[in-house]
């Protein structure tokens, strides 16, 4: 079956071949053939992202279009939050959604659920570097020390086996499976609710990271990815909605962070282009957190805050440098970083916000009151809170002026 600007789903039954492939020995051959599925850079000239699916079992799903507001918050660990215990529900963007929510905008899903160990459970995974991938599993990409080159925030994976599975718990009905093309026929299943699509991966041209939706029923489901059919599939997570209320202005904030992130290390040609199709509605930018030091990588620096705050501008978003709150480092360093994120937002429009500067007067009184860790650098879930507290406004300002633009 050819594939539609966004690809196309069935209900057929499985068409992978049901026998283990067993152990992937890691070649050099086979280290090859990784990296160009993972690594090659795509041509500009990619294919649209609009959603054009057909499921045979249910009627046709597209993203709902109606007054939804989307913000991704970028940075590094401290946006990932991943020290902080339950982090899916105590870290920086649950609470950041919750107090949006709270300040007179309607839920929004759960938003991308990038494809990091952290997120997922994968049937055994390694990173670059390993001698072999386990049988029927998965080779992480962006979760070790090589930069990603697939997926929103970095994170990728690719399997070879069609028994390999990825599983996550979604809520949201509306789920955007986000993959890269292949240059020949071939497809992998997603199991949800005793239901199964089928998703063509075909796509004429160069490999494009692009996605298709499903739609699962209400409830609380456990969602698998499976290995493909043939050839092998390099997968990037899902983005997770739900249907916009009438007349309701729905807000849905995603985790882009990337512990270890600079904003120029996990953002090659593909990531590029994904954050171009994803057209995110406000772009939040906290990579000063980053300022421990750069060297001689502040020019880097300067130059991907730069392009990340053109293409949230580039569609008509709107984006929001923050300097970071009191951390522990020498304040040269944190002044060096703040100078070149306010060139940034003035070159390319962004607003700028001191909102968290002085939430407490230094790292040493912060980690006695229990607001960061002993790094003096990660918040708490008690400081992720006083952040969101002073945050939260600024964002919901910048929501109302794009919603009456």
């Amino acid at each position: 079956m050819r594939l539609g600007a966004r690809g196309s789903v069935n209900g057929s039954g499985r068409s992978a071949a049901s026998s283990s492939r067993g152990r992937v020995v890691l070649t050099a051959s086979v280290v090859a053939i990784l990296l160009v599925v993972a690594i090659s850079v795509a041509s500009t000239a990619l294919g649209s992202r609009r959603p054009a699916v057909t499921v045979a079992s249910t009627a046709a799903a597209s993203p709902p279009a109606a007054r939804r507001v989307t913000v991704a918050v970028f940075g590094d660990s401290v946006v990932e939050s991943l020290l902080v215990q339950n982090f899916l529900q105590r870290g920086l963007v649950p609470q950041l959604a919750r107090a949006l929510w709270s300040l007179g905008f309607a839920p929004g899903g759960v938003g991308l659920i990038p494809a990091s160990i952290f997120r997922w459970h994968f049937s055994g995974a390694t990173e670059l570097g390993a001698k072999s991938l386990p049988p029927n599993g998965w080779l992480m990409i962006g979760n070790g020390p090589l930069p990603g080159n697939d997926g929103l925030s970095g994170y990728s994976a690719v399997t070879f086996s069609p028994l390999a599975t990825a599983s996550v718990a979604v809520s949201d009905p509306d789920v955007e499976v986000l993959y890269t093309s292949t240059s020949i026929p071939c497809s992998f299943n997603v199991t949800a609710a005793g239901r199964m699509w089928t998703i063509d991966t075909f796509r004429d041209g160069p490999l494009t990271d692009t996605g298709t939706w499903i739609t699962l029923p209400a409830g609380h489901h456990e969602l698998t990815i499976h290995g493909p059919s043939c050839g092998g599939l390099l997968f990037e997570g899902v983005v997770a909605r739900r249907p916009v209320q009438p007349g309701k202005v729905q807000v849905e904030v995603d985790d882009l962070g990337h512990s270890a992130g600079l904003p120029s290390f996990h953002f090659g040609p593909r990531v590029r282009k994904a954050l171009i199709d994803q057209r995110y509605d406000i772009s939040v930018f906290l990579f000063g957190y980053l300022g421990e030091g750069y060297g001689e990588l502040r020019a880097q620096y300067l130059r991907a805050v730069t392009t990340r705050a053109r293409i949230a501008r580039d569609h008509g978003g709107a984006c929001l440098i923050v300097q970071p709150s009191p951390i522990a480092v020498p304040q040269s360093r944190v002044a060096a970083i703040s100078r070149l994120d306010r060139i940034a937002a003035h070159r390319e429009g962004c607003r700028y916000t001191t909102v968290l500067a002085h939430l407490w007067s230094n790292a040493t009184t912060a980690e006695k009151r229990g607001l960061v860790f002993v790094d003096g650098i990660h918040p708490t879930a008690a400081g992720y809170k006083l952040i969101v507290h002073a945050l939260a406004p600024v964002i919901a300002q910048m929501i109302r002026a794009h919603i009456h633009s």
